[in-house]
C-alpha cells in the first residue's frame, strides 16, 4: 500500500468512526406547560404598554373619562377593537383596543400573536 492509498484509508476509517459515534440516541421527552392553554391561542392577541403611564378610557374615544391607568411593560389580554376617526386629522383613523379595564389608542400599545412574545418583548423593553 502506498502512502496515498494508506492517508485515504485512515481518512475513510476516521470519517465512519466519527460518524458511527458521534449518532447518539437523544430520546428526551418534551415538556409542555398546559397551565396557561391561552398563552399560545391563535384567537387571542396580547398587548404590551409603551408608554411610561397610560390611561384607559371607558370608551374608545380621547374625549372618553379616564377609567383606569396602566404602566409601561405592563402585558395585557385584548378583548376587542374598534377603528375610529382619527381626532387630529379627520381623513385617518385610529385603532384603539378593549382590554378588561377599559380602551387604549393603538399609540400606547404594540400587539403580538401570544402571550409569549409580548411577555418576552415586556421583559427586554423594562431591561
Amino acid at each position: 500500500m502506498n502512502s496515498k492509498s494508506f492517508r485515504l484509508f485512515l481518512l475513510l476509517i476516521f470519517l465512519i468512526s466519527s460518524a458511527f459515534f458521534s449518532c447518539k440516541n437523544n430520546r428526551r421527552e418534551i415538556q409542555i406547560d398546559n397551565s396557561d392553554t391561552i398563552s399560545l391561542s391563535p384567537a387571542i392577541t396580547w398587548a404590551v404598554v409603551v408608554e411610561p403611564y397610560a390611561a384607559f378610557r371607558k370608551e374608545a374615544t380621547w374625549d372618553s373619562p379616564v377609567h383606569d391607568h396602566c404602566r409601561f411593560g405592563d402585558v395585557l389580554m385584548i378583548e376587542g377593537n374598534a377603528i375610529m376617526p382619527s381626532t387630529i386629522d379627520e381623513n385617518a383613523k385610529e385603532i384603539w383596543y378593549r382590554f378588561d379595564k377599559g380602551w387604549l389608542s393603538e399609540t400606547s400599545v404594540s400587539v403580538y400573536q401570544n402571550k409569549l412574545k409580548a411577555q418576552n418583548a415586556a421583559k427586554s423593553m423594562t431591561k
